[in-house]
């Protein structure tokens, strides 16, 4: 028996335009859809938050979406940068006791220790639609890039009208962005450093 390499085990052949391209002859487009609290909704609104939903799916059934709930590390980057810079920030300042220089400290150590625990962890949702390419050639593939970026625009125009009343932020993903998720798939404490 041969060793195989996850590269010759991924489904993924590349990327191709900031599409994910498959080994299958399909090109792949992620829209994060930002998730909110239903459970603070009334039944009413949960109810008509439901039938909104299956009009969605109905209206863009023909693109056939598929729908992924993940749960992924939670990022403090941002959040600890602004705790170091006001920290050194308090390093400079001769007016500040050494009491509060003690307390950021440990605020920004504390922070640092929450990120690097890969149980610290949200869900986000995606919704992941396809092109096939229908031969492998330039021309079939810009054919299958055109169709698949206006099929992203019209889906995520559509999940925009019908979330417009919630705070729910929806968002295309990179290429970059969608090959950091697949590798999140794939080992989920090793994504948390890469």
């Amino acid at each position: 028996m041969s060793d195989k390499f996850i590269d010759e085990l991924s489904p993924i052949g590349g990327v191709y335009s900031d599409f994910i391209y498959m080994k299958d002859n399909r090109l792949i487009s992620i829209i994060k859809v930002q998730g909110f609290n239903v459970d603070m909704l009334s039944s009413y609104d949960q109810n008509a938050l439901f039938d909104d939903y299956g009009t969605f799916i109905a209206q863009n059934a023909h693109y056939l979406p598929q729908t992924v709930s993940k749960t992924v590390p939670i990022r403090l980057e941002d959040y600890i940068k602004n705790w170091k810079k006001v920290y050194v920030m308090s390093e400079k300042e001769t007016q500040t006791n050494e009491e509060l220089r003690q307390l950021r400290a440990s605020y920004l150590a504390e922070y640092q220790k929450v990120e690097s625990n890969v149980k610290m962890a949200k869900k986000e949702h995606f919704m992941v639609l396809s092109e096939d390419i229908k031969n492998p050639t330039i021309e079939f593939l810009k054919a299958a890039e055109q169709n698949l970026r206006a099929k992203t625009d019209e889906v995520k125009r559509s999940l925009g009208d019908f979330l417009e009343g919630y705070t729910s932020n929806i968002t295309v993903l990179s290429s970059y962005e969608a090959k950091k998720l697949l590798h999140q798939y794939l080992d989920y404490e090793m994504s948390m450093f890469g």
